[in-house]
Order: C-alpha cells, then sequence, then structure tokens
C-alpha cells in the first residue's frame, strides 16, 4: 500500500510522461509510501529484531540458529535490496520484479514459520514489507501461503489435529479476505489521490508557464510603448533639430537673424527631447502635459512649428473644454504631434490648421493641411499612422485619414465620450 500521493506498486505504472514531468520539477515532493521515514525503520527493525529473539529461545534447538538467520535474511533484503529502490521510485529493481521479490520473501520466511511455528507473529512485519513492495495482488497470495501452509504441513504429517488445522484455515483466510479487500480498496484510493497530483502539478507547471507568457507579454507591451514614445517624442525632435541644421547652414552667411531664430528653436528642441528622455526613464507622464494642459501643449507645438517652417499653423479650441483623464489627452496629444511631424516631412503645405472641438458625444481632433496629398490606397513604409491607429483603438476612439494627391491631407481623432468615463474609472 501506499500513502503521500505516490502511485503503489498495486497499481501499475504510472504514464513515463508524468514521471518525467516529475523529475522536471526541483520543488516536487513526490515520494513512495515505502519512504516512511525513520519511523517505519524503527517499527520494522523492532518487529523483527523480537522475531529473531523469539527464534533463539523457542523451538526445536537444533533449527534456532537457522531460523533466527533466515529472519536476519529478511531484514537483509529489506535494507540492502529493497529499500534504496523504494526511496528512488518506489517499486521493486527491473531485474527483480514482483515475482522476485515475492520468492525471496517466501523463500526466507516460510522454512523459518515451517521449523517454529511461533515465528508466525514476523508477519506483522513483513506483510507491510509486501503490500508496499509488490502490491496486494501478490502480497496476499504470499500471506496466505506463509499463513496456511506452515498448518497444512503439521495436519498431513499429524503434528497438529485436522480440527486445528481447520480452524486455522477459517481465521486466517477471513483476515487474509479482509487484507485483500482492504488492500486493493487502498490502493484505489492512492491510484487516484496520485492522479490528483499529477493533475496539481501540471496545473502549478501550467501557471508558472502563464505567468512566463504573461511577463513576456507585459514586456514586449512596455517594448512597443517605449518604441511609440520614441518615435512620436525623442525622433521627431531629433528629425525637427536636423532640420533646423540644415536651415541654419544655408543661413548664417545671407540671414543670420533667421539663424539665430532657427538656432533656438533647435536648443528649445533639445532641451524639451531631454526633458522626454529624463521622464521616459523615470516612467513618468508625458513632459508637455505636466506644465501646460492639453489646449495650451497643441498651441505651443502648432506655433514651433510654424516658425521652424515659415508657415501658417493655426490652433483652435471650440466648445467647453473638460478635464480629460491622462491616457486621453496624451493620446490626443502624439497624434497631433505626429500628423504636424508629417506635415513638415511630406506636406510641403502652406498652411496647417489644428483644432480640438469638445462636443456632447465626445472629442475631436482634426489636423489639416493644403500640402501635396498622397494616395491613401498605397501602403504606407513608416511607423507614424500605424502609432496613431494603434492609440486611438488603447483608448477606445477612431482614426480617420483623408489625402488625395494635390488635395491636401485631414486626420481626424474622435473619442466617444462613454470612453471618457471608462478611461476616468
Amino acid at each position: 500500500m501506499t500513502t503521500n500521493g505516490a502511485p503503489g506498486p498495486g497499481t501499475g505504472p504510472e504514464p513515463a510522461t508524468d514521471r518525467e514531468d516529475s523529475e522536471e520539477c526541483p520543488e516536487d515532493t513526490e515520494r513512495h509510501a515505502f519512504d516512511l521515514g525513520i519511523w517505519w525503520d524503527v517499527y520494522f527493525t523492532a518487529v523483527m529484531v523480537g522475531v529473531v529473539v523469539l527464534a533463539l529461545l523457542t523451538g526445536p534447538a537444533e533449527w534456532r540458529w537457522l531460523t533466527a538467520a533466515l529472519v536476519s535474511s529478511v531484514v537483509a533484503l529489506h535494507f540492502g535490496l529493497l529499500r534504496p529502490y523504494a526511496r528512488d521510485d518506489g517499486s521493486p529493481p527491473a531485474w527483480l520484479g514482483r515475482f522476485g521479490v515475492s520468492g525471496l520473501v517466501l523463500v526466507l520466511t516460510l522454512p523459518a514459520v515451517i521449523l517454529n511455528p511461533a515465528l508466525t507473529w514476523m508477519v506483522i512485519g513483513v506483510a507491510p514489507l509486501c503490500f508496499m513492495t509488490v502490491g496486494s495482488l501478490f502480497a496476499v497470495p504470499l500471506m496466505g501461503v506463509l499463513l496456511l501452509f506452515p498448518s497444512l504441513l503439521r495436519g498431513l504429517f499429524g503434528l497438529e489435529e485436522w480440527s486445528g488445522v481447520g480452524l486455522t484455515f477459517l481465521i486466517n483466510g477471513l483476515l487474509l479476505g479482509y487484507a485483500l479487500w482492504f488492500g486493493t480498496w487502498f490502493e484505489r484510493i492512492v491510484e487516484q489521490s496520485w492522479e490528483r497530483y499529477s493533475l496539481i502539478e501540471r496545473l502549478r507547471r501550467s501557471q508558472e508557464e502563464a505567468a512566463l507568457l504573461s511577463e513576456q507579454a507585459g514586456a514586449m507591451a512596455e517594448r512597443e510603448r517605449l518604441a511609440r514614445e520614441m518615435h512620436d517624442t525623442l525622433a521627431q525632435g531629433f528629425t525637427s533639430i536636423i532640420t533646423l541644421t540644415q536651415a541654419v547652414e544655408s543661413e548664417l552667411d545671407t540671414d543670420p537673424a533667421t539663424a539665430r531664430r532657427h538656432l533656438a528653436l533647435m536648443r528649445e528642441t533639445a532641451a524639451e527631447n531631454l526633458a522626454e528622455a529624463r521622464a521616459m526613464v523615470a516612467a513618468r507622464q508625458a513632459v508637455p502635459l505636466q506644465g501646460d494642459d492639453l489646449d495650451g501643449a497643441l498651441t505651443r507645438i502648432s506655433e514651433r512649428l510654424g516658425r521652424e517652417l515659415g508657415i501658417e499653423v493655426a490652433a483652435h479650441v471650440t466648445g467647453s473644454p473638460e478635464e480629460l483623464p491622462n491616457d486621453l489627452r496624451v493620446c490626443l496629444l502624439r497624434t497631433a504631434q505626429e500628423a504636424l511631424a508629417n506635415v513638415r516631412k511630406h506636406a510641403d503645405a502652406g498652411h496647417t490648421r489644428v483644432t480640438l472641438a469638445y462636443t456632447d458625444v465626445g472629442v475631436a481632433l482634426t489636423v489639416a493641411d493644403d500640402g501635396r496629398g498622397f494616395d491613401t490606397a498605397r501602403p504606407s513604409d513608416g511607423n507614424g499612422l500605424a502609432n496613431m491607429r494603434h492609440r486611438a483603438e488603447a483608448v477606445g476612439g477612431v482614426l480617420d485619414l483623408e489625402s488625395t494627391p494635390g488635395g491636401g491631407t485631414t486626420v481626424r481623432l474622435t473619442i466617444p465620450h462613454d470612453d471618457h468615463e471608462d478611461a476616468d474609472e
């Protein structure tokens, strides 16, 4: 019989996958019931020492040392061969098998009981050994031979009355029947416990894998977020600085005043980029929204683009301004920055208009220019439009893009009121 959730030899071999999975788990606490610790060793040793003493004190004098040696051999078999294997995987050695174990135990114990019937007491130590090593289907017949065969021999040789033999058969037969029922019932419980143990182990490993995948997904999402932030802030700022540097190089000799103005814009853009980089490292809110509200931030970036390109960039706010959650404000601001960056890089526009409209149904941001436009059906190689769409989806908004070659471009982000309330919650 087995305990601790491990399968016994009588329950059949467990699937190889379960054994392999358990070996992969460093925290695995599985052990065979045979590995009961010191208390089983103490019990078994005490019983067998008592039987050895009984063998030396009772029975025919010429057979006492032989019977004591046979009982001692059972102890040596247990500690020298069976117990080390039981600690390993809960089964007898493969080369020996259950038949081999049963045969060895029978060869060592049956002659001793035949020579000295008083040694039948050793069954209280040998029976648990057999049940734990070979299972009830083997242990019950083995114990049956050990308990019944010596009495049958004594009856055949006239050493005991047949009435006594019959009584012995009746009592021991009832005990063996009970042992068979109880042993098989208990082994079924152990087998179910092992199955539950295996399921729990697989569930625990699945939870660990899920936690690892969640951690990896979180890290990937964070990398994507940082990539979008860097693209919409640092990369745009560096692009602006490069553009201004090229302008200054051509203006130093011909228009020093304009060159100084562009240098001031470069210094302003570089300072904002540095602040953005520090904020990203510190995992704080977007820098433009720390000192300004959204309306002021949109006005500021629009005016800076106008000064940089020398075109008219107008920012307007319509409706009654309302307090928006930070993620919505960042989404609106980053969308405006990306749209204005595209105006700088691609539009060649003479006029650009940025409108933030607060309405009864939500808030809408529109960036429209009168530049060269493009064919929206053609795939885009950049990340700007994809970033804008991703930000819009993240806050429950809708991004619309309208453009035709030579007809300008309009980018419109609409966020319904319901999504404002969800973000607040």
